[in-house]
């Protein structure tokens, strides 16, 4: 995606979240989420992966370990944000959480089991950008 891909979406979401044009008392913390979900796509766009990664062309091993763990993430907020194929587990703290888990402990592997590589930087970032969800 792009940033412009992005914003619209964020921009259609804010408006309908922001606590100053929704009176729902749950449109503050909804608000947040929306914010942090943007936050840790936009961060996205700013990775400096090469092109063949990108486009998934590489047998790089590590990349493999790197690109399940980033579907289980990306899945997990596809279906918490009502955007993926089971529309249930929209809004579903609890599943998001538990999805949120499995993905660390696929960048968790990257980090401490597997020799260094190029994608442990980046699957430190993302460790941290799931505690901030999980704590």
């Amino acid at each position: 995606y792009s940033a412009e891909e992005l914003a619209a979406p964020y921009r259609t979401l804010a408006k309908l979240n922001h606590p100053d044009l929704n009176r729902d008392i749950t449109s503050d913390m909804r608000m947040v989420i929306v914010n942090e979900g943007y936050e840790f796509l936009k961060a996205q766009l700013e990775l400096p992966i090469d092109e063949a990664a990108r486009a998934g062309k590489t047998d790089d091993p590590y990349y493999r370990e790197y690109k399940n763990a980033f579907e289980i993430l990306r899945l997990a907020f596809d279906d918490y944000f009502g955007e993926g194929e089971d529309k249930s587990r929209a809004g579903d703290l609890a599943v998001l959480r538990e999805r949120l888990s499995l993905a660390k402990r696929g960048f968790s592997r990257l980090v401490t089991v597997l020799p260094y590589n190029p994608w442990v930087d980046d699957a430190i970032d993302k460790i941290n950008s799931i505690n901030k969800w999980l704590y």
